[in-house]
């Protein structure tokens, strides 16, 4: 089973005053064994060679160009493995013994990029 933490953290303006309050659940995931939590963990990355080359094709070309940015990317994984994880502290439904299967990917998790580029 994967334990879990809470990060929070403070979202500011430009003057420094809060503008909101943020909480994230993250995996313990360096706790994860290979073989056993995750078999695969590699999710392809550009490099900014390639990058440049499709700029540069795009602006040849005359085309228009779209980008998307998913903020949340990591939660939306599927993930194929079994992983079950303690519930966190402070909410224990059904009681400590219980535990929460993840069918999505969470922050911290070794297998989370791949996930993500799997779902895709």
């Amino acid at each position: 089973c994967e334990a879990s933490l809470r990060v929070f953290k403070i979202k500011r303006d430009a003057k420094g005053n809060i503008e909101r309050y943020k909480a994230r659940l993250v995996a313990k995931g360096f706790m994860q064994r290979e073989g056993v939590d995750f078999t695969d963990v590699f999710a392809p990355v550009s490099k900014h060679t390639t990058l440049r080359a499709l700029l540069a094709f795009v602006a040849e070309e005359g085309m228009h160009l779209h980008q998307l940015d998913v903020k949340t990317a990591f939660l939306n994984g599927k993930l194929e493995e079994d992983i079950y994880m303690v519930q966190p502290p402070g909410y224990e439904e059904g009681g400590s013994h219980i535990v929460c299967h993840l069918r999505k990917a969470l922050y911290g998790l070794r297998q989370a990029p791949r996930a993500w580029y799997t779902t895709l």
